[in-house]
């Protein structure tokens, strides 16, 4: 029976890289032309938005979004930080953010994917952690994405942390960019997609529903600089506090 079981896993993850030979070229193939012009990034950033919500349907995934109220001012760019355990967690603030073209900042090694790595490397802003030289360059590249009235997606725990790990620390890129140009932190709690499509291994997890609680954002109109970690602090106690939660309600 768990060979049986096994056995869908792998096909089932097999058909997420055959869709992705076809949307990737659909979707972010589409939206090569809008690339290159800061007027036309809205455009382009509808077309990823398609590849995401695209590759949760065939996955059959759909995720509940919980919301704080708040209406979100649509000219306003934010810094938006998630826990991460999966690529679905792209796939999800794509989704969810509708109304606010971001861009990721995410590894360098995606950009040697084939085609797929020239159109994310277009779209969004990448790092090479172990080059420090990296690092400097990505902070103005934030800079000026933002300066350019984008929002920018960062998920501090640098990375998908090992599965024994609830939430790894948050590393502060995040917040030095919040502060430093004074902009709102939006943060998101996802459940659910680390046990439903783990990047630790690839003979687990299966389709569903995903919850996602989104938080009502943080101003950083009065903190500066020395404020940093206590930014970091509340964040990663607001994202922990709502896993917790997450976890006892799926235990009732």
């Amino acid at each position: 029976m768990k060979i049986i079981q096994i056995s869908l896993i792998l096909l089932w993850r097999t058909w997420f890289f055959l869709i992705n030979i076809f949307l990737i070229p659909l979707w972010a193939g589409a939206s090569i032309p809008f690339l290159f012009k800061e007027k036309h990034y809205p455009i382009a950033y509808w077309f990823h938005q398609m590849w995401a919500r695209s590759n949760l349907f065939f996955m059959g995934f759909w995720y509940v979004l919980d919301r704080d109220k708040e209406i979100l001012d649509k000219n306003q760019q934010y810094v938006i930080i998630s826990n991460h355990s999966s690529i679905m967690d792209i796939m999800l603030i794509y989704s969810v953010m509708k109304n606010h073209p971001l861009v990721f900042v995410g590894k360098a090694e995606l950009a040697k994917l084939p085609f797929f790595g020239f159109v994310y490397k277009n779209s969004n802003i990448l790092i090479d952690r172990n080059n420090l030289s990296s690092c400097i360059q990505v902070f103005k590249k934030i800079e000026d994405k933002v300066d350019s009235g984008k929002s920018v997606c960062i998920f501090p725990e640098g990375g998908v942390p090992n599965p024994s790990i609830f939430l790894d620390h948050f590393k502060s890129g995040a917040f030095f960019i919040a502060l430093i140009k004074r902009i709102p932190i939006i943060p998101f709690t996802i459940a659910d997609i680390k046990t439903k499509f783990p990047s630790s291994s690839i003979i687990k997890g299966r389709p569903g529903k995903i919850r996602i609680k989104q938080h009502h954002s943080i101003s950083t109109n009065n903190l500066s600089l020395k404020d940093k970690n206590f930014l970091k602090e509340k964040c990663f106690n607001l994202i922990k506090d709502q896993l917790k939660k997450f976890e006892r309600e799926k235990k009732k």
